[in-house]
């Protein structure tokens, strides 16, 4: 325990250092990494470890793009009858299909992303499930159309140029194609890589029962068409951008050209989900270094996208649980719930 409240304090730089150079290759050998930040693969191996047993950094997996295309994304605003809230998070948090349950300031208790297989199957989950959950007094829902930008792509800016290439030009390329027809081991190849991203690919190849090449190629063909998303993730609170925010907005993304000059004007922003069934049509999701950094966040918005209206905004007072990961008050992971958007609801 003394151990696990010592990581309560800041990420140091080469912390802060490793979890960036994994969010770039989530699965890159110690070696690699080891040269990238000038240091013994020894090394480096022995922090990780040190931060994962703490829950402060984790590499998981979730589906991609491709996958979440084919699915039911939703956003579900909460409200709770007075002093319930907690209950129903803790509650929702151990649902498989609700992947990430937020604590929020403003017009609503909680933010949920769920995902199920289809929208019918979500409007069961949602009036069945969820309207029937003791201390839900309300519930209001948007469906996600299109991802343009996600949390995996965002990182933390610790290293350098010489730093950052040298972990980049190994990185295995994308080639996004038709999604896949994902097989049953393909989904508990994703459920165990949701636990521990870097799991290797001999104890893959065990658990699943195949060969450890059959593993490799599936993984590399799962990742490059991205029907399989691997992303680092750190304890907020610790990572020096402790304020996160999300941001319902009106506003046109016709092309890469414009989502590339909102991400030049608010490089802090993770997420951007094209949104439908309400009068924002985007959810911008922000990590900021303080609260005072909200004031200047609209209009750097709007002078990126001189159309774009903020609509509503909402300031994270804490996530319960992050992306299949229940969290504690100080962000870090102490359980794994796997993300499942394939099966239909129990």
């Amino acid at each position: 325990m003394a151990d696990r409240l010592q990581e309560s304090a800041p990420l140091d730089e080469l912390d802060l250092s490793l979890v960036h150079t994994l969010q770039i290759d989530p699965r890159a050998p110690w070696s690699r990494i080891g040269r990238a930040l000038d240091l013994d693969p020894v090394t480096v191996a022995r922090r990780w470890s040190r931060l994962t047993e703490a829950g402060v950094a984790w590499v998981t997996a979730q589906p991609g793009r491709a996958q979440v295309s084919q699915s039911c994304l939703a956003f579900v605003e909460v409200d709770c009858q007075a002093g319930h809230t907690l209950d129903v998070a803790n509650t929702l948090a151990r649902w498989p299909h609700v992947l990430t349950v937020e604590h929020t300031s403003g017009g609503r208790d909680l933010l949920l992303t769920v995902s199920t297989p289809t929208i019918s199957t979500f409007s069961g989950y949602l009036l069945e499930r969820l309207g029937a959950l003791p201390g839900i007094r309300a519930t209001r829902t948007q469906l996600g159309t299109h991802v343009f930008t996600q949390a995996a792509d965002w990182r933390l800016r610790s290293l350098d140029p010489r730093q950052r290439a040298r972990i980049t030009a190994e990185r295995p390329p994308r080639s996004p194609s038709t999604p896949q027809t994902l097989t049953e081991r393909d989904r508990l190849l994703m459920v165990r890589l949701g636990a521990d991203g870097r799991t290797t690919l001999t104890d893959l190849a065990q658990e699943l029962g195949v060969g450890i090449t059959t593993v490799r190629k599936r993984l590399r063909l799962l990742i490059a068409n991205e029907d399989l998303e691997l992303r680092c993730e750190v304890a907020q609170p610790l990572c020096g951008w402790p304020i996160s925010t999300q941001i319902w907005a009106k506003a046109e993304i016709e092309d890469r050209d414009t989502l590339n000059r909102l991400l030049a004007a608010v490089p802090e922003i993770r997420a951007c989900i094209g949104l439908a069934g309400g009068a924002a049509n985007l959810l911008i999701s922000v990590w900021l270094r303080s609260l005072p950094d909200i004031r200047g966040l609209e209009a750097r918005l709007t002078s990126a996208l001189p159309h774009l209206k903020v609509l509503d905004q909402a300031v994270s007072l804490s996530f319960v649980k992050r992306m299949g990961r229940i969290l504690d008050p100080a962000g870090r992971s102490v359980a794994t719930v796997p993300m499942d958007i394939w099966s239909a609801p129990s």
